[in-house]
């Protein structure tokens, strides 16, 4: 008789559907997890019925969704990551007041006060010390930069270490899945915490997923397999010879590029956008310096011509050529006009020497020997430090100025240095370095204020060479920008940056939010609907309880009617 057997399989079957029910219910709110339903199907023996079963368990899912989803994440990640970095650079880079633009125009409106006063002391403190203020906010500009990066590196490392992680539990649920299924077992569970752990992963790095018959998944990034079946592939990061990031796959020697994710983001900040950033703002520190230098070089102080100076900027070799020397500055080929003074009879006699430069066949030994031919002056190389030291004689003393001879010979020189070989080799420079780094105000010049080249001819209240260093302000250094405009440009063309990639971040976040409302739309678990199909399989149990006793009392009747 199938009486029996027909109720208890009512009973056991709502029981494993109210399970199934109370899960669903417990985990409403939990993120990752899928609305799972039981399929019934009715068992027959031979040709009668015996009941119900459970055939299956179905796990909602909406894979194009979920597609969709996964490359999402890693594109709001890179966005969100990306607007992150440049915030941080566009604070560092404090475009208003106090920034590096409003330093340099602080210093030029110095320069133009002193014009009106060039032998005043107090006037060439303040330009020393406004020079000094823009020298240390690009320092502090560009350490903040560097630091940036730094930290970057760092994240990078770490994204890595998560990368590596989620791989490594993503092949082992499909070993446990796989496992768990071959004995005939509902893997909905770990299914669900392996969607959970794919979709963390999406977040760092762009991924597909391939989903096998065996129902393993395959996780395949941009760049390289990340999960193939049960075994995860790691990575690692590490700088190269020129401080870039390099991730590579373990036993690869070929690099991996990740286009999307946080490391997508994190390698594409380190390696080309802030160093970018700090190449321009170097570009600027560095034009500020030799354009300053080149002309504080050629003018007087007022003290007067020199008796001594020395480079700052060191060549490669002293036998290098000057075009492959490694100064921070080009040297062309052209004229340095050197004016000797003879305190020695009287009166004093100034006399000008033209020296022939030529960077494609010259080193600094030989800048030396024909620096050492011009009468009372002596030029050698210091070996050490491999810079240029110059020395007058004894009752000598040299300017390059390009003044005029006395007595009259020669006319005085527009452009004393047509080279530029005093800036390139940091000879008598208001400046010493030439990144954002290192720039400084000459230590020998602050010490001393005379030596700040007011003029040029060496007369009292002669101010043409603060014209000179004032017209810098209005000279076009980066293409049509001036030194003020390139730094307006480099944080405008961030702030553009910054506009871009927020715009691209909301509308990217957008649809992903419509995306996850599609999928949880059905995937998601409805308390409500939940609750209907609990009364329906409690009266499943009522009716099945019901049923059963009836055939008890029946049965019983039937026994007692047999004798």
């Amino acid at each position: 008789m199938n009486a029996f057997p027909i109720g208890t399989s009512a009973i056991q079957t709502a029981q494993k559907a109210l399970q199934l029910i109370g899960q669903n219910i417990a985990n409403a709110t939990t993120p990752g997890y899928h609305r799972q339903s039981v399929n019934l199907i009715n068992t027959v023996t031979g040709s009668a019925g015996t009941g119900v079963d459970i055939a299956s368990i179905t796990r909602y899912t909406a894979a194009p969704v979920r597609t969709a989803i996964i490359s999402g994440n890693a594109n709001s990640s890179y966005f969100a990551t990306q607007l992150d970095s440049r915030r941080q650079i566009e604070t560092t880079l404090a475009s208003g007041e106090g920034g590096v633009g409003d330093r340099l125009d602080s210093l030029f409106n110095q320069i133009e006060q002193l014009t009106s006063q060039p032998d005043s002391l107090a006037s060439r403190r303040a330009i020393l010390t406004a020079a000094g203020s823009v020298a240390q906010q690009l320092n502090s500009t560009a350490g903040d930069i560097d630091r940036l990066r730094s930290d970057i590196n760092k994240q990078i490392t770490s994204t890595v270490t998560e990368l590596n992680d989620y791989a490594t539990k993503i092949a082992d649920l499909n070993n446990r899945i796989l496992t768990t299924e071959n004995r005939g077992n509902p893997t909905n569970d770990l299914r669900d915490q392996r969607d959970q752990l794919i979709n963390e992963l999406s977040k760092r790095v762009d991924v597909k997923t391939v989903e096998q018959p065996s129902g393993e998944i395959n996780v395949i990034a941009s760049g390289a397999a990340v999960v193939v079946g049960q075994y995860a592939n790691q990575f690692q990061a590490a700088n190269d010879a020129t401080g870039n990031v390099v991730i590579t796959q373990t036993g690869v020697a070929q690099p991996v590029t990740f286009n999307g994710g946080t490391l997508g983001a994190l390698v594409q900040d380190h390696n080309t956008t802030i160093p970018a950033i700090r190449g321009r703002l170097d570009a600027l520190a560095g034009s500020l310096a030799q354009q300053v230098n080149q002309v504080q070089a050629t003018g007087l102080g007022s003290s007067g011509p020199l008796a001594s100076t020395s480079s700052t900027n060191a060549v490669s070799s002293p036998t290098a050529l000057l075009n492959a020397a490694g100064l921070p500055f080009p040297i062309q080929s052209g004229t340095l006009t050197v004016s000797v003074t003879n305190s020695n009879v009287n009166p004093s006699t100034r006399t000008n020497t033209a020296i022939t430069i030529d960077p494609a066949t010259q080193s600094l030994n030989d800048i030396a020997t024909a620096l050492s031919a011009v009468p009372g002056l002596q030029a050698t190389v210091n070996t050490t430090t491999n810079t240029l030291d110059i020395q007058g004689q004894a009752g000598f003393t040299f300017d390059f100025a390009g003044r005029d001879s006395v007595p009259a010979g020669s006319g005085a020189v527009a452009n004393s240095d047509t080279s530029n070989i005093l800036s390139a080799l940091g000879v008598n420079g208001l400046f010493v370095g030439s990144t954002a780094v290192g720039i400084k105000v000459n230590p020998t010049i602050s010490n001393n204020p005379a030596l700040l080249a007011a003029g040029r001819t060496g007369q009292p209240g002669d101010g043409t060479n603060l014209e000179r260093l004032g017209a810098i302000r209005d000279q076009a250094v980066f293409g049509t920008r001036t030194l003020t405009e390139e730094f307006a440009d480099i944080a405008s063309t961030l702030g553009t940056d910054i506009n871009n990639i927020s715009d691209q971040q909301t509308a990217q976040d957008s649809t992903l939010q419509n995306l996850s409302n599609q999928e949880l739309s059905v995937t998601g678990v409805d308390t409500n609907e939940e609750l209907l199909h609990l009364l329906d399989y409690q009266r499943q149990i009522q009716g099945a309880s019901k049923y059963l006793s009836v055939v008890n009392t029946a049965m019983d009747e039937l026994m007692n009617i047999l004798p």
